[in-house]
């Protein structure tokens, strides 16, 4: 099966905003609200995927239930509805949204070959692997799923560098600094992509996400060390707020340097609760749950643009991981209210 949200599927026609808008303001008007989650944080998995079926996940999880169970229904029926859902969109996008399409497909091939680089390091068996794969991007999800069954990440890599796009990797490496890399090259991919729109309310949300992806590699280098090679491994130019060369002040600063700095900017607010944490994990999740809350805000309005469709992209990307956070929570035994704690509502 070659199902995938692929934009080589569609013969693209002139965008009619009135109309894609209206179509996805209507499918924005059935993602999930506070009041199912907390419904969903008071089920059983077996109760979860129950509930999720007789709404919008009803397809997948019907056509799924015949061979799945539990958590494994729920993951693959999320998985499929995503991409079911990229499909509509792009159905209906028409030229214009193929600008974006790069941007948002491409993410998805990034984390599949992110998913099996990361299984067959751990020897995990090639039908685990295809749990955690979303039949989304640029690339034949049957590709995909040939990589999953190669042997070893050497030779997903090797097979992935025959594509121009991906020649750039190196086998020899470490798999830390091959996704450091993917990661690298897909940001400034999209950054002259739109280079053009500088100001764009898309544009400025990709920086941010440069930006938190940078302070969260920051954060553990700090934490844990780090040579100049890994420095240069683990930033991203091209950040909304910081540069290359604040990036590294950040990184040599005393703690109240590091932290006077960033409160000069948004993610301060979201830093300084948690900068005296063992851990990271809060505060990581913490600057994740406000990147997709400054997009919600973000992309809105513009009913003669595609900000309408961003904003509907991220609340349905937010719905899918909400639900997989409570059911994945419950399936863990975790207490409902950490599980809540880790939601964007």
């Amino acid at each position: 099966m070659d199902s995938n949200v692929t934009f080589s599927n569609y013969i693209l026609e002139e965008t009619n905003y009135s109309y894609l808008n209206t179509r996805v303001r209507a499918m924005e008007s059935k993602v999930f609200k506070k009041d199912t989650y907390m419904k969903l944080l008071n089920m059983e998995v077996s109760q979860i995927a129950r509930y999720i079926g007789e709404y919008e996940y009803k397809e997948e999880i019907d056509s799924l239930s015949r061979e799945y169970r539990g958590i494994d229904l729920i993951e693959r029926a999320l998985n499929q509805n995503l991409a079911n859902t990229y499909n509509k969109i792009l159905e209906m996008g028409g030229k214009k949204a193929a600008t974006f399409a790069f941007a948002v497909l491409k993410r998805w091939d990034i984390h599949n070959i992110i998913s099996i680089l990361r299984g067959k390091f751990a020897e995990v068996s090639p039908k685990e692997i295809e749990k955690t794969l979303i039949p989304i991007g640029e690339l034949s999800f049957n590709y995909i799923l040939s990589l999953g069954n190669l042997s070893t990440y050497q030779e997903v890599i090797q097979k992935l560098k025959k594509l121009k796009e991906f020649s750039f990797l190196d086998e020899s490496k470490e798999i830390a600094d091959i996704e450091s890399e993917l990661y690298i090259n897909y940001y400034k991919n999209i950054l002259e992509k739109f280079h053009k729109n500088k100001k764009s309310v898309f544009v400025n949300f990709i920086k941010m996400e440069i930006d938190i992806t940078n302070l969260r590699n920051v954060m553990r280098m700090r934490r844990y060390g780090f040579t100049i090679e890994e420095e240069q491994k683990n930033v991203i130019d091209g950040g909304l707020y910081f540069d290359l060369e604040k990036l590294g002040k950040l990184l040599r600063h005393s703690n109240t340097e590091f932290l006077n700095e960033i409160k000069k900017t948004p993610y301060g607010q979201i830093i300084e609760p948690y900068v005296s944490e063992i851990t990271l994990f809060n505060v990581e999740e913490e600057l994740e749950k406000f990147l997709m809350g400054c997009a919600k805000k973000q992309f809105k309005g513009g009913h003669l643009t595609i900000i309408p469709v961003l904003h509907y992209i991220i609340s349905k990307k937010i719905e899918v991981e909400n639900i997989r956070k409570i059911s994945r929570g419950k399936a863990s035994n975790l207490e409902s209210k950490i599980i809540e704690q880790s939601l964007v509502i």
